[in-house]
């Protein structure tokens, strides 16, 4: 998939988060304190170095078509809100997960929900997916609401699911197929 590729809603603009972004990615990350018990490298002291590191690390990610990091840019005014990613393919089973944050400050606002159905629309209709999975900690009641509105169905309590901090946690783990 080429770098330069969007999805549009009435809203907002899914795109590969450049270096032009660098400042508004770090104080997402720095400024929102809800992500930082749930995602290891969402910390309070995200600095501009580590953005710069990430947007390198997501753009490279999308050139091995490993993973797909899209920016939540709000249209209006290019203001980044969040992201969504599609990764951890599993190519035998036509499948694969995506993941969703978006900024404290721009949280409630039924920004993620857009992002996310869009990102589901684009996986079974241009990707041609056959399931996605959406994996939250068990106390992370934000993530599973939006994953419930998102049409995802809560499919088992899977244990030591995913790392956090190079641990592993149990992880709910919901399921969404196309109609």
């Amino acid at each position: 998939m080429s770098p330069d590729y969007q999805i549009v809603t009435p809203r907002l603009c899914l795109k590969l988060i450049d270096s032009a972004h660098s400042e508004q990615l770090q104080a997402c990350v720095a400024l929102s304190p809800s992500l930082h018990r749930w995602i290891d490298w969402c910390v309070p002291n995200f600095t501009a170095l580590d953005a710069e590191h990430f947007i390198v690390s997501t753009r490279l990610n999308w050139v091995k078509s490993s993973a797909f990091g899209f920016g939540v840019f709000r249209r209006c005014d290019d203001q980044l809100l969040g992201m969504v990613a599609i990764n951890e393919f599993y190519h035998t089973f036509n499948m694969a997960s995506i993941g969703y944050w978006i900024a404290d400050e721009f949280q409630l606002q039924g920004y993620a929900k857009e992002a996310v159905e869009a990102l589901t629309e684009f996986c079974f209709g241009q990707l041609k997916l056959s399931r996605l999975e959406i994996v939250c900690d068990p106390e992370n009641q934000p993530s599973q609401i939006i994953a419930k509105r998102c049409g995802a169905e809560f499919e088992a309590l899977a244990r030591n699911r995913y790392l956090f901090n190079k641990q592993p946690r149990d992880g709910m783990v919901y399921a969404i197929i196309p109609s």
